[in-house]
């Protein structure tokens, strides 16, 4: 059997790759780094300065998230909060590849409330700073949720950023 690798990185794409164009992807965080390639006819993406945009999956989540609204739940979760600035670290299963870090890394290019994202590779987490005036935590997961970077959420502070 053949493997089917990667357009953008060239890592395995496994079973299930993720198709766009009719090209294989390994994951979602490739395929949205390529498209932003491709929209701005950029051959390398540390050299994007602006962008009209991530390509995000429209996606209704109805009331999923709706109890980080809840401002008891909320206080468990967040890292930091003082003013308008919040910080949050999350566990997210899904992160993988160079790629993957890169677009968490320009969460700021999809929504101006977010202020800061870095990622700890090797624990696979994301922290991100946001203006809570600009971007709810509601707000910002369902962002991550769409596209496809979904976070691991518990609210005991003891699991550390929510590693299983």
């Amino acid at each position: 059997m053949e493997l089917i690798k990667c357009v953008h990185c060239g890592d395995d794409c496994g079973k299930y790759p993720v198709i766009w164009e009719d090209k294989n992807f390994c994951c979602h965080g490739c395929k949205s780094v390529y498209q932003i390639l491709n929209q701005n006819k950029l051959s390398k993406y540390y050299n994007i300065v602006e962008t009209p945009g991530i390509r995000v999956d429209k996606q209704e989540f109805g009331s999923k998230y709706a109890y980080l609204e809840n401002d008891e739940i909320r206080d468990k979760i967040l890292d930091f909060s003082e003013g308008n600035i919040s910080k949050v670290t999350r566990f997210i299963p899904s992160i993988h590849c160079s790629s993957c870090i890169w677009l968490l890394e320009n969460m700021h290019l999809m929504d101006k409330g977010i202020k800061n994202s870095l990622v700890n590779f090797t624990k696979k987490e994301v922290s991100i700073t946001f203006n809570t005036e600009e971007i709810s935590l509601r707000h910002l997961v369902e962002l991550l949720a769409s596209i496809h970077y979904i976070p691991q959420i518990t609210l005991d502070k003891t699991e550390g950023a929510g590693k299983p």
